[in-house]
């Protein structure tokens, strides 16, 4: 990784940690602006600085450091909500890939890309909890109670992100490429 890269990494490394600490509960699930700062960093950035960003997160988060919207530490993994965080990786891992394919970056591209990004984190967030809840925590839960109870009520708060996500990103896209750096960063 060339020193920009690496730049970039952190910079988005510490703004996942800044939206994370942004957050509300909603239900058994803390609400935060994580999703935003995934989506951004996969639509603007390579599929590496993507990746980095938020499996840095991660990784940091599991060292110890207090960074995620509940705290940290390596037992993290135990919490019901952990699946989400390993969804932001690869959500911003395939976001960043489909973006790199895709023929041009417009609104709807960029919201469609959103979307499937919110449907892989929430994939891997409720599969997680469910699995948690029912064989680690034994606190018996049913698929339905799990759809019901994150999917129906955050799911439709990131669809609108999605969109509103989708208008940020096309505004800073032509901010940065006003700016000329956009294309040696963008690669």
């Amino acid at each position: 990784m060339n020193t920009k890269e690496l730049v970039l990494i952190s910079l988005f490394t510490a703004l996942t940690i800044i939206s994370s600490m942004l957050h509300f509960t909603l239900g058994p699930i803390p609400f935060s602006l994580q999703i935003v700062t995934v989506f951004i960093v996969a639509h603007l950035f390579s599929v590496k600085i993507a990746f980095w960003s938020q499996a840095l997160y991660v990784i940091m988060g599991l060292l110890g450091l207090p960074i995620f919207a509940s705290g940290g530490g390596i037992f993290y993994v135990m919490k019901p909500t952990f699946g989400f965080l390993i969804g932001f990786v690869v959500a911003a891992y395939i976001m960043a890939l489909l973006k790199a394919r895709a023929q041009k970056q417009n609104f709807t591209n960029i919201f469609m890309i959103n979307v499937v990004g919110t449907a892989i984190i929430y994939i891997f967030g409720c599969v997680y909890f469910y699995l948690i809840m029912n064989f680690v925590a034994h606190t018996p839960i049913t698929v339905n109670q799990v759809f019901t109870g994150i999917v129906l009520l955050s799911g439709p708060g990131d669809i609108i992100l999605s969109g509103v996500s989708a208008i940020l990103i096309l505004r800073l896209e032509k901010v940065m490429k006003g700016s000329g750096r956009f294309e040696t960063l963008h690669h």
